[in-house]
């Protein structure tokens, strides 16, 4: 009995000598092969100097959060062989932009709900004949054209930002159910 094992121990070493190793070893050195290489840290992520994203790294974002299904991003991004820390800076960029537009889009329509109020408020005026009433409507538009004015100057996000901006707002529907 023991001479069998040895000489089919022979057997199987000398074919995968020869390169025809039987089946099973050779994909059991696949997958040895595989995860050594998802083990192995992907490269270090430098992030850009600008703050920009670019359209690669929203891509990239997108397939990690698509291959998630059940594990941490950083498992996916190791996964996919790429940078669990450029999914996190990536991440950040694209939240902080699409608070951003939020923010941008409250902005607008409260300046548009302020222009409607001081329309509605001088057409008042306008038919006002008492002079304390005259004086009450100008003092109320004037503290709504203020606030509207304030609204707009706070409407300057910084160049990176902006730039972010641009780039996910068309690409908005496809990031927001993956961003969290």
């Amino acid at each position: 009995m023991t001479r069998r094992v040895v000489v089919l121990g022979l057997l199987a070493g000398s074919l995968a000598s020869c390169g025809r190793a039987p089946r099973a070893t050779q994909q059991t050195a696949r997958l040895e092969r595989s995860d050594e290489r998802s083990l192995l840290p992907p490269a270090a992520f430098e992030p850009p100097a600008d703050g920009t994203l670019t359209p690669e790294q929203v891509d990239r974002f997108l397939r990690v959060r698509r291959a998630a299904k059940g594990r941490t991003d950083a498992q996916a991004a190791r996964a996919l062989g790429i940078p669990p820390d450029e999914i996190a800076w990536t991440r950040s960029r694209i939240l902080e932009a699409l608070v951003a537009l939020d923010e941008k889009r409250v902005r607008e329509s409260s300046a548009e709900a302020y222009g409607r109020a001081v329309a509605a408020l001088r057409a008042a005026r306008g038919g006002a004949r008492d002079p304390a009433r005259v004086r009450e409507l100008e003092e109320q538009i004037a503290v709504l054209d203020r606030e509207r004015a304030a609204l707009r100057r706070e409407d300057t996000p910084s160049p990176a930002l902006a730039r972010n901006m641009q780039r996910v707002a068309p690409r908005r529907a496809e990031l927001e159910p993956l961003a969290p």
